[in-house]
Formats: C-alpha cells, sequence, structure tokens
C-alpha cells in the first residue's frame, strides 16, 4: 500500500525534466517533451523553458520522447513511475538551427530570429563533419566567401568580394593580430577546442572598429561545464596529413572549471614544382625538392580556466592559446655542374599567442556588463640556408631579405554596459587597441599605431514592438589618422510570428596597418613593400533582408532567407603590381584603388524534414561599372549541404558542395584604378562524409572523401602572378588533389 501511495504521488507531482546539450551543458529551450501510450498515442506535449525544464504528468505505461531543432532525438520507456521524478537528459547536437543563440556583436545572448544583423553559425558538429581541422576549411564551402592560397604565406579569403584585410578575425571576441599581406593566415587557427564560428557579413565597424568594414567571424572556444572529461581525437589524409589532439577538463568544486588541450598537426607537403632535366654532360637531373604545397607542422596548446558564481551572475574566462608552426620550403638545384651542386632552402617558424580576459555581470535588475581584454603576440622568423648537395652541409644565406625576424604585439581592452530606460534599450562601451611592431622588414624597426574609441548602441520598439529601431555611433582617435564618426542603423521588423524582415545602413572606417605601411618583404618569391602614404579606407553598406519559417513542426522546420547588399568602397588598399605587363614579376606595392562597388543578391534554404537537413544557398554578385575605366559585370555561387541520418544503423551521411562560376580576376592598378583583365575558371569542389557513433557514442568514427571531382588547378588568364609561390592576388593557388580522411574521436564524461 506504501509502494502504491508513494508511486500516485509521484504521478501526481509529475517528472521534472532538465534538458542540457551533452558537450556544453547548457539549457536547451523550446525542446519538445511529448509523453506517448505503448500504441504511439499521443499523451501530452509539452516545451522547455529558458532554464531546460518543464514537469510532466504521464500515465503509465509510457515513452518519453524529447525532440528539438538541431538535436537528435532521445526516447524512455517507463513502465511506472520512477523512483526519482528528476530525470537529466543530455542531447547531442547535429547542426545549427535558426534557435541557435548569438554572441558576436550584442550586449547578451540572443536567438538568430530575433538578432539585427545576418548571421551564419557553423556548429562543432558541422565542422566535424566536414573533416576541417583549420578555419580555412570550416569556411571554404560557405556562401560567399572564396579562400584562396599561398604557398608560404597560407589561405586567405575574400567575403562580399572585398579582401581579407577587412574582415575582422576574432577568438572568443577577441582579434587576432599578424596578418601577412593584409590577411590573418585562416590555417594557423586550429578549431580542435572550438565550440562554433559566428560569422556576421557586412560591416560591423561601429561595434569593432577598423578591419570590421567587410564582415566579422568570431571562433568561440569550448566553455566546459562538466565534472570531468576526456576527449581525444587522431585524424588521418591520404595527402599527407597525420593530427593528433587530446584535452582534459575538471571541475573544482562547483564554480570552477579547468580545461588543458594540446594538439600536433603535421603535413608532409605534396606537389613537386621540379622538372627532371638533362644537364652538362648528358646527367639527367633526377632530384624533385620544390613541392607546390609545403610541409608544415604544428604544436597546439591551449589552457582555460573559468569561473562562476550563479549569486550574483558573475563569471570569469581566462584562455591561453599557444602556436608553434614550421613551413619548410626546400628549393630547386640552383647550381647543378660537374663541380658542384647547390640548393636554397626557407624554414618559416611563426609562434602565436593568444592571451584572453572576459567577465561579465549584473549592475542592479536589468544592467549588464561585460568585459573582453587581450594580449596577443605575433613573432616570425624567416632562415634561409645555401644547401651543399654533395655533402648536404648549410650555411645562412647573405642575401637581402634572406634573414628576418618580425613580433606585432596587441594590447586590446574592450568594455561595455547595457541597460533598459523604459522602453529603450542602449549600450555604451570603448575599444583600445595598441598595436607595436618590431621587424626588420620595417625601416625604421620599431613603431607603433594606438586607437581608441567610445561606441553607443540605442534601441527602441515600435508599432506595438514589431519593429526594433537601433541607432549606432563610434568616436575614435587614431594616432596615425584622423578617424571620423561612424554612424550606423539597424531596422527589425516582425509583421508575423514567422517573418523577419531586416534592414541596415552603416559606414565603414580602416586605417591602414603598421604592414601596410611599412612591410618591406623581400625573398626568393616575393617582393612586397608597403607605402607609408597610403590614405584610409571609407565605405558605405546597406542591406535588406527577409526571413520566412514556411513550416515549423516540433524538429521540422523550413526556412528561407533572401538578403541583398550593396558595398561602396573608396581607397580599397590592396596589393598593387609595380609591372602589371609582366605576368613574372612579384614586386607589388600596398596601393589605395579609387573605389569599388558591388551588390550581391542571395537565397538561403535551411529546412529539417525527418531523417533529412540540409542547407542551400545561391548569390549572385553584381560589380558596379566605373565609367570610363571598365564594364559592369556579374558572376554566382552556389552552396549545398545535404545531411541524411540513417537511424536504424546510426550512421550520418554529408554531401557538402560549392559552386563558383566563372569570373573576372581584379588587378589592382599602380594609378589607383582596378581592371578586371584576368579570368577564372568555373570550378565545382565536392566532399563525401560519414558518421557514426559507438560506446553510447562516446567513441565516434567521421571518414569521407575530400575533392571528390579531383579538382586541383583552377585555370587563371591575365593573372600577375599564377605561376609564383606568392598567389594572393593573382589566381587561385591551386587546390590539394581527391583524398581520403578519417577522423577517430574519443570522449568520456
Amino acid at each position: 500500500m506504501l509502494l502504491l501511495l508513494t508511486g500516485l504521488c509521484f504521478a501526481q507531482e509529475g517528472i521534472r525534466i532538465t534538458v542540457l546539450e551533452k558537450d556544453s551543458r547548457q539549457p536547451v529551450m523550446l525542446a519538445y517533451v511529448n509523453v506517448y501510450n505503448p500504441n504511439r498515442s499521443l499523451q501530452t506535449t509539452e516545451q522547455t523553458n529558458e532554464q531546460g525544464t518543464v514537469t510532466v504528468h504521464p500515465q503509465y505505461p509510457c515513452t518519453i520522447e524529447i525532440v528539438a531543432m538541431g538535436y537528435e532525438p532521445y526516447a524512455q520507456n517507463f513502465h511506472r513511475a520512477p523512483t526519482n521524478p528528476i530525470l537529466a537528459v543530455l542531447l547531442v547536437k547535429k547542426f545549427s538551427t535558426m534557435n541557435e543563440v548569438v554572441v558576436t556583436g550584442n550586449a547578451q545572448p540572443t536567438r538568430l530570429k530575433d538578432a539585427l544583423s545576418n548571421y551564419q553559425v557553423i556548429s562543432k558538429e558541422q565542422i566535424q563533419a566536414m573533416g576541417a581541422v583549420t578555419l580555412n576549411e570550416a569556411l571554404r564551402n560557405q556562401l560567399n566567401v572564396q579562400i584562396s592560397n599561398d604557398a608560404i604565406l597560407g589561405s586567405n579569403m575574400q567575403m562580399q568580394g572585398l579582401s581579407g584585410n577587412k574582415v575582422k578575425i576574432l577568438v572568443d571576441g577577441v582579434a587576432l593580430n599578424g596578418r601577412e599581406a593584409g590577411n590573418i593566415n585562416l590555417s594557423q587557427i586550429n578549431l580542435n577546442n572550438v565550440e562554433r564560428i559566428e560569422m556576421i557579413q557586412g560591416p560591423m565597424s561601429v561595434v569593432y572598429g577598423t578591419d570590421a568594414l567587410g564582415g566579422v567571424i568570431n571562433v568561440i572556444t569550448k566553455k566546459e561545464n562538466k565534472r570531468y572529461g576526456i576527449n581525444a581525437s587522431t585524424y588521418y589524409e591520404t595527402v599527407g596529413r597525420y593530427n593528433v589532439n587530446a584535452s582534459v577538463t575538471h571541475k573544482i568544486k562547483e564554480n570552477h572549471q579547468l580545461t588543458i588541450g594540446g594538439a600536433r598537426n603535421y603535413f608532409q607537403g605534396w606537389g613537386y614544382r621540379d622538372t627532371p632535366v638533362i644537364a652538362s654532360g648528358g646527367y639527367k637531373k633526377l632530384v624533385q625538392r620544390n613541392l607546390f604545397f609545403k610541409p608544415n607542422e604544428q604544436y597546439v596548446g591551449n589552457v582555460a580556466y573559468s569561473y562562476t558564481a550563479p549569486s550574483s551572475g558573475f563569471k570569469l574566462h581566462l584562455a591561453s592559446d599557444y602556436l608553434k608552426e614550421t613551413v619548410t620550403n626546400k628549393g630547386s638545384l640552383d647550381v647543378w655542374n660537374s663541380f658542384e651542386a647547390r640548393a636554397k632552402d626557407e624554414y618559416y617558424y611563426t609562434t602565436r599567442s593568444m592571451n584572453r580576459a572576459s567577465l561579465s555581470g549584473r549592475i542592479g535588475k536589468t544592467g549588464t556588463w561585460q568585459s573582453q581584454n587581450g594580449y596577443n603576440i605575433y613573432n616570425r622568423i624567416r632562415s634561409s640556408y645555401i644547401v651543399d648537395m654533395t655533402n648536404l652541409h648549410d650555411s645562412l644565406s647573405t642575401a637581402k631579405g634572406a634573414q628576418d625576424t618580425s613580433r606585432f604585439d596587441d594590447v586590446i581592452s574592450r568594455s561595455s554596459y547595457s541597460n533598459n530606460y523604459k522602453k529603450l534599450s542602449y549600450t555604451v562601451g570603448y575599444d583600445v587597441t595598441l598595436s607595436f611592431a618590431n621587424s626588420m622588414k620595417i625601416p625604421m624597426k620599431d613603431t607603433s599605431i594606438m586607437d581608441y574609441a567610445m561606441y553607443t548602441n540605442v534601441s527602441i520598439p515600435l508599432l506595438k514592438e514589431k519593429l526594433t529601431v537601433q541607432g549606432g555611433l563610434r568616436a575614435a582617435h587614431n594616432t596615425a589618422y584622423s578617424a571620423p564618426l561612424i554612424p550606423s542603423v539597424n531596422l527589425l521588423y516582425t509583421p508575423a510570428k514567422n517573418m523577419q524582415l531586416r534592414g541596415s545602413y552603416t559606414q565603414g572606417f580602416r586605417a591602414p596597418s603598421l604592414k601596410e605601411l611599412y612591410l618591406s618583404f623581400i625573398d626568393q618569391n616575393h617582393y612586397i613593400t608597403g607605402t607609408p602614404g597610403l590614405k584610409a579606407e571609407t565605405s558605405h553598406h546597406m542591406q535588406v533582408s527577409a526571413s520566412y519559417q514556411a513550416y515549423e513542426k516540433q524538429a521540422d522546420y523550413l526556412q528561407f532567407i533572401v538578403t541583398g547588399y550593396y558595398n561602396d568602397v573608396r581607397n580599397g588598399i590592396m596589393l598593387v603590381p609595380v609591372y602589371p605587363d609582366d605576368p613574372t614579376s612579384i614586386e607589388y606595392v600596398y596601393g589605395n584603388l579609387f573605389r569599388q562597388r558591388n551588390t550581391i543578391a542571395s537565397l538561403q534554404v535551411d529546412g529539417q524534414l525527418k531523417n533529412f537537413h540540409f542547407q542551400l544557398g545561391y548569390s549572385r554578385n553584381f560589380t558596379v561599372a566605373e565609367k570610363g575605366y571598365y564594364n559592369g559585370f556579374n558572376t554566382g555561387e552556389a552552396t549545398a549541404t545535404i545531411q541524411y541520418a540513417w537511424k536504424k544503423q546510426g550512421i550520418n551521411f554529408n554531401i557538402i558542395n560549392k559552386f563558383l562560376e566563372a569570373r573576372p580576376r581584379v588587378i589592382p592598378g599602380i594609378d589607383g584604378v582596378p581592371t578586371y583583365n584576368g579570368h577564372q575558371n568555373a570550378y565545382n569542389m565536392l566532399d563525401l562524409t560519414a558518421e557514426k557513433g559507438f560506446w553510447k557514442k562516446r567513441v565516434q568514427i567521421v571518414a569521407g572523401v575530400k575533392n571528390v571531382l579531383d579538382v586541383r588547378q583552377v585555370n587563371v588568364t591575365g593573372a600577375v602572378i599564377t605561376n609564383s609561390a606568392h598567389g594572393g592576388s593573382g589566381g587561385q593557388g591551386g587546390f590539394l588533389p581527391r583524398s581520403f580522411f578519417t577522423t577517430l574521436r574519443l570522449a568520456l564524461d
């Protein structure tokens, strides 16, 4: 009788369910909790609140099923009332959805549907499904993003047709330094401890200042929240990649979390550039040393500490990431005769130290504050040797520019305070960046630029809170350039629950970097010099978009997003060929282009239907003509990511594809006038992958084929440096051939 009464009491009280994301242990809000009878007839349906909790009152026996957009479903059978009526459920994430929460540029976490800007989110699960190891591999299939490669300087990007020096790269909200040829080397940003990537296409100059003129990419690292955890993985790819990484996390008491991790990424290089020739005396020169893709070895270390005080809302996160990279460039035999044989070898040693301190908390009932601070060190050494091939002895080269040491230090501090006054919401903040350079490539060797700024965003709801209007303003003092006031206006109109209309206008400003002003980078593959008299970039940007959720039923949905962009950039800074008519010349200087304008129209479709998830996109880029200089033209690109879950076998299949139409290539002129007489052929990049979990998904295997169509070299005509090692301004530097990869992951917690 006592047991029966206890069961009845539990049945009356119900089962309190808390739904959390498995990796981050963060609440999953708006998850559907369905209670079924044994014949699969529905008893009741409830949704979790912001804390991820819900209480259900089932009739036994029953099955409780939990589904949420972007997560694998969970189900558990109950024959009778459980002894403990409190149930914690951990959901495994599959992909990002419109319910994703974003933080970049926001005073507090905001759902994608409610954000004033257009975001693209690449989840950790998508990164793993792609087999992406570094940031360039995760971005290469994104709409309106093009990735190109330089044999020595690594991977760089364009966004919306704007070069990578106009895109700000952040790690946990703190900007990276160490740009080479105006770009952050994306292949130096490892993803082994990354939770997700948030990308905003369009200027964020009010909040993030210089370099955010074309957009922002924020790499957000994992914030562990578990008693203990061990993660390890290995990666192998048939082109000669061998990677391994591991991490350990432990919660100390209830409020302290410590995570330590490390990785080694190794690439043996691919594609000999040497061709055997007949030397004097009839001897064959068979030595092949010079690789198109250079051997690369990276050692990565990271440590993170978090403290949370639930009662006061105070959070502290300290993190430090370290990278040591060695790029080996073995030269061809430049001397080969009966008396001697010599070659020139180069070694590039790069170290990055990214140190961050993030703090946040509450002030009063509605006020919140956050502070992001960083100290980043970028150090690069180039060592050149003359190798005697007869005895393999080497000696340091004494040629001009053969040896170099450069160090760039950035001190970054930005803080903001947000609150409400009646219906008005406002954010005020400061943003300080102190940049120091010490380099043999800079004539005065030591130099610095300081940037101090204040910014504010104010928003107000109108039309019965269906319309949100936000105005922003940034005032800055730059020690090298006079910075103007930068305004912005953002609109979000929600005429119906399932539709959002957005519009924005923003001005942009970007001061030249220290390298663009003073660089002198000269070796056997590069001849790049800075221009002290460069003008600062200014720009105008407009954006309109409409998103419509055509269908939504529990975990299934269908969403359409139509977006239009307009960019007008004056005095854009680019590498300019000194001798544009000489296709073999490697001499470049930084120069200003007087004007570039383009408009982009894009359509994206995102949906989930039972076992299928798909993200489809198409965009059209129209470059506006400049009368008397060049005619207008347009080109397009398409992306597709299709995922199918074979539930019976527990296997997920992924198709990832990107197609770029043929397009002209810009060749900037020394007089500031761009021309588009280069031409790049169309190409299609296709990847196929499959995933399967074992041992309650503690072990996961991902395998697949990259570059299925074996696209190796994109033909570029009219470009100035297609045959040199420097491919940043000319054409696409080529692609690795078709390859097979496999990843083995172990996660214990």
